[in-house]
C-alpha cells in the first residue's frame, strides 16, 4: 500500500474537513438550524469547565463546602469558571429544548432519521441528570435538601424505587456516600453516557444529512449553496452571542451557594433550579396516593410519547397544515409544561418567602437557648490540639494570635461564627497572606458554642483595662472626629477600610462585630502594651482621640 493510499493519512483528512464545509445545505436551512452547533458548543465549555473545577473541588462532606468556597475566592479565575459551568448548564437545557422543538416543528424526527431523534431526546434525559446529580456538589442548603426531596421522589417509583434510591443514596440517609456516588456519576458515568449519545447523534446527521424544511421524503431536495461559508458563520454568530450571555452572567452573578448544608434545620425549603419547577408543581398538585402520578407516571408518559414520536407519526407530510393533530399536541403540551414551569416557580417562591419569615419569627421568638459547656469546650480544645498553633502570648505580628485574654478581645457571636466557617484573617506583609491558616474542623453549632464559652473566660482586666465608656449611645460629634483622625494617621496605610486601604494589618470592615470595644480602644491607645512587639505604630494619641477613633470604628459592622 503507498503513502497516497494509507488510510487517516494527512490528505484523507483534509479530504473530510472539505467534505465537511462543502457540504450542500437543502434549502430553507438557517438561523433555526444554529442550535446544533451551539449545543455542541455548551458541551465542549461544559467539559472544559468542570475538569478545570474538579482539579480543586473535595468530593467529601466535610470538605466539600470548602472547597467550592476556596474555589471562589482564591482560584485563580475560579468564581467565574464555576460561573461558567453554572449558567452555562441552564443555557444548554434551554438550547437543546429550541433544538427539540425546531426538529419537531420541521418533522425531522420521520424516517430515516429516527436514529437522530431518538439520541437528541436520550440527551435530553441526560442533562437533567447532569443537573440532580451536580446538585449536591456543593454541599450547601439547598444542595442538600433539594437533592432528599429528588431520592424521595425516586423512592416513590413501584417495587424497585425504594432499593434504587438507597442504591444511590449509598444507605438510609443523605450523607457521604451519596456525595461520593453523585459525583462519580457526574463526572465520570453521566459524561461517558453523553459522549456516546453525542457521538450516535452526529453519526446520524452525517449520514443522513439536515432535513429538508417542510418537504416530504419522496419530494427532490434542491440545494442553496455549501456549509461554508453562509450557514458556518450564522453558526459561529449564534455561538458567540450565547457564549457572551453566558460569560456576562458568570461576570456579574458567579454560581449560587448558601449556607453550609445543615440537615437538622427543620425551617428551611428546598428550591430547585428552574428547570425542575414543573415537577415540583406536580407533586404539590398529586399528593397522597395520587403522588405516583406527578412524580412517575406522567413524566414517564411525557418522555415515551416523545422518544417513540417517529413510531407512531408515520405521516409522510412534513408542513405544519397537513399535520394538525401532532402539532396541536405538541403545543398543547409545550404549554402545559411552561405553564407548569412558571407555576412552580411562583409557588416555590412564596414558599421559600414564607418559610424565611417563619424562621425568623422563631429566632424572635424563641432565641436559641441551647445550653453550653465550657468544660467540653475545653476538652475539644484539647482534642483538636489548638493549643499546638496558639501557644504563643499575643506578640509581634501575632501569626497565630495568643489566646491568653480573647475573652477580654473577641465578641462571642463572631468567635462562634468563626469556628465554625473559618478563614484567613491576618497578613504577614504587605498584600502578603501567611503560608498557615486556620483549619476547618467542621465543628457542629454544639461544639462551636462550647469551645466558644471556653475561651470568652479567659478575661484580662489588668492587661486590657475596662473602660467607663458607654459604647451603646451614639456621640455623631466623637465618630466625624474619629473618621478625620483615621485620615490623618493614615491608618489605612496597613488596614482596609472601605474599598480603600492595604493588606497589612486585618480588614476593619467588619471589626465592630468581631472585637470588644474596650479592646479596640485600649489597642488604639497602647498598641505596644497590648501586644508587644507589633507592628502597629503608637500615635502617643490622647485618650478622646484614641476614643474618638474607636467610637467610628465601631460603627463598621
Amino acid at each position: 500500500m503507498t503513502k497516497k493510499n494509507r488510510p487517516g493519512d494527512q490528505e484523507g483528512l483534509l479530504a473530510q474537513v472539505r467534505e465537511f464545509f462543502d457540504e450542500p445545505m437543502p434549502e430553507g436551512v438557517g438561523w433555526s438550524h444554529v442550535f446544533g452547533s451551539t449545543l455542541l458548543f455548551l458541551i465542549v465549555l461544559q467539559l472544559i469547565t468542570g475538569i478545570l473545577l474538579a482539579l480543586t473541588y473535595s468530593p467529601s462532606a466535610a470538605s466539600a463546602y470548602e472547597s467550592v468556597k476556596y474555589i471562589d475566592q482564591y482560584m485563580i479565575f475560579g468564581k467565574f469558571i464555576r460561573g461558567l459551568h453554572h449558567w452555562s448548564a441552564s443555557a444548554f437545557v434551554i438550547v437543546l429544548v429550541i433544538h427539540i422543538l425546531r426538529t419537531f416543528l420541521y418533522a425531522a424526527y420521520k424516517s430515516p432519521r429516527r436514529g437522530t431523534w431518538m439520541a437528541g431526546v436520550l440527551l435530553l434525559l441526560v442533562v437533567l441528570g447532569f443537573a440532580f446529580t451536580g446538585y449536591l456538589l456543593p454541599w450547601d442548603m439547598k444542595a442538600y435538601f433539594a437533592t432528599r426531596v429528588g431520592i424521595e421522589v425516586g423512592a416513590s417509583a413501584p417495587v424497585f424505587g425504594p432499593m434504587i434510591a438507597k442504591l444511590i443514596q449509598g444507605g438510609n440517609e443523605l450523607g457521604d456516600l451519596t456525595l461520593t456516588r453523585f459525583y462519580a456519576l457526574h463526572v465520570v458515568v453521566l459524561p461517558l453516557i453523553l459522549l456516546s449519545l453525542l457521538g450516535i447523534h452526529l453519526y446520524y446527521v452525517r449520514v443522513y444529512k439536515i432535513t429538508p424544511p417542510w418537504r416530504k421524503n419522496d419530494e427532490a431536495v434542491h440545494y442553496q449553496g455549501a456549509f461554508f461559508p453562509k450557514q458556518f458563520a450564522r453558526d459561529q454568530v449564534a455561538v458567540t452571542v450565547v457564549f457572551l450571555l453566558i460569560a456576562a452572567m458568570a461576570l456579574k452573578f458567579g454560581a449560587p451557594l448558601e449556607d453550609k448544608a445543615d440537615p437538622t434545620n427543620t425551617t428551611y425549603i428546598p428550591g430547585p433550579d428552574w428547570y425542575f419547577y414543573g415537577l415540583y408543581q406536580l407533586l404539590r398538585i398529586f399528593q397522597g396516593p395520587l403522588e405516583i402520578f406527578g412524580t412517575m407516571i406522567l413524566p414517564t408518559l411525557f418522555f415515551l410519547t416523545l422518544l417513540t414520536l417517529p413510531f407512531w407519526d408515520k405521516n409522510p407530510e412534513r408542513a405544519l397544515s397537513k399535520r394538525r393533530f401532532v402539532v396541536v399536541s405538541g403545543f398543547t403540551t409545550f404549554f402545559v409544561i411552561t405553564l407548569l414551569t412558571v407555576w412552580g416557580g411562583i409557588e416555590g417562591a412564596k414558599e421559600v418567602a414564607a418559610g424565611s419569615k417563619k424562621e425568623t419569627l422563631a429566632k424572635t421568638l424563641a432565641p436559641d437557648v441551647t445550653p453550653v459547656d465550657p468544660k467540653a469546650g475545653l476538652e475539644l480544645f484539647h482534642r483538636l490540639r489548638c493549643a499546638s498553633c496558639h501557644n504563643n502570648i499575643s506578640k509581634g505580628v501575632n501569626i497565630p494570635p495568643g489566646l491568653e485574654f480573647s475573652g477580654s478581645k473577641f465578641k462571642a457571636s463572631w468567635l462562634q461564627e468563626y469556628l465554625q466557617d473559618p478563614y484567613r484573617i491576618r497578613w504577614a506583609d504587605t498584600n502578603i497572606r501567611p503560608v498557615d491558616r486556620m483549619p476547618n474542623f467542621n465543628l457542629t453549632q454544639q461544639e462551636a458554642k462550647n469551645i466558644t464559652a471556653f475561651l470568652i473566660q479567659n478575661v484580662d482586666t489588668k492587661h486590657i483595662p475596662a473602660t467607663n465608656i458607654d459604647w451603646a449611645t451614639p456621640d455623631s460629634t466623637a465618630i466625624n472626629n474619629g473618621l478625620k483622625l483615621v485620615a490623618q494617621y493614615a491608618c489605612t496605610g496597613c488596614h482596609v477600610i472601605g474599598d480603600k486601604g492595604a493588606h497589612l494589618g486585618p480588614s476593619l470592615n467588619q471589626v465592630a462585630g468581631k472585637l470588644q470595644p474596650d479592646y479596640i480602644y485600649d489597642l488604639i491607645l497602647m498598641p505596644k502594651k497590648i501586644i508587644p512587639g507589633t507592628p502597629m505604630k503608637d500615635n502617643q494619641l490622647w485618650e478622646d482621640e484614641a476614643q474618638a477613633i474607636a467610637r467610628y470604628l465601631n460603627t463598621l459592622k
